[in-house]
């Protein structure tokens, strides 16, 4: 049996996974997957995160209050940012960590780092909420899941990702990349990907949308046991 920890991504909640979940859950694996402060059924929250250290906070106690031990941190999206921070403190605790189709910054680096601004853009205040934009029916979103998808979208706060990250260059846990084919170009996950061509990095490509966790489920839930059962 393997702990699975899943950490959605921007916009969305622990729901996000909720279609992959059960593949693992059926195969014999524990899973969790909690929404964030501000995010899911926790948007009331959204005012108390005052950084992104609040959400590494939140991760760090659930790991530690569970006793969870040899887990799969698994981050999509925006959550590959938390995931990054969070195993830079708990990396005794970890077995891999799984960046699906995420956005990771280097060290001192802010999640606003990988998104280049237009010429005159202007940061938003700490205190602000980002406003969800409807999904639209392409690849792999279909209308149904974009419907049921847009639903449950919430506003994220901007303040996580305006703090660099203050963690060590490496956590010494092995590290796996998944990206989508179908993510469109300007993602943060697409300047992630286009460093670690740069550096000589190999990562694997999944036939998907960005939504995968909901759009292929059991593409998703299939790579990270098969993750899991690698050797470190």
């Amino acid at each position: 049996m393997t702990t699975f920890l899943l950490v959605h991504g921007a916009f969305r909640g622990g729901w996000a996974w909720r279609r992959v979940r059960p593949y693992l859950v059926a195969a014999g694996h524990d899973v969790y997957a909690p929404s964030l402060a501000g995010a899911g059924e926790r948007a009331p929250a959204a005012a108390q995160v005052s950084g992104l250290d609040d959400w590494v906070a939140e991760l760090v106690a659930l790991v530690e209050m569970e006793d969870l031990r040899d887990v799969v941190l698994v981050g999509h999206s925006q959550g590959g940012v938390v995931v990054r921070a969070v195993a830079d403190r708990l990396p005794d605790r970890l077995r891999r960590v799984v960046y699906l189709d995420a956005g990771v910054p280097d060290a001192g680096e802010r999640a606003v780092d990988l998104t280049p601004a237009p010429p005159g853009f202007a940061l938003p205040p700490r205190d602000a909420l980002v406003p969800p934009r409807a999904p639209q029916p392409a690849g792999d979103l279909d209308a149904a899941t974009a419907a049921w998808l847009a639903d449950r979208l919430t506003p994220t706060p901007v303040a996580p990702s305006l703090d660099p990250l203050t963690v060590a260059d490496e956590h010494g846990v092995p590290v796996t990349y998944v990206f989508c084919d179908g993510t469109p170009e300007g993602y943060p996950s697409q300047t992630t990907r286009g460093r670690l061509d740069a550096r000589g990095v190999a990562y694997e490509v999944i036939g998907a949308g960005h939504d995968a966790p909901l759009t292929a489920p059991g593409v998703v839930a299939d790579l990270l046991m098969r993750e899991a059962a690698r050797p470190a």
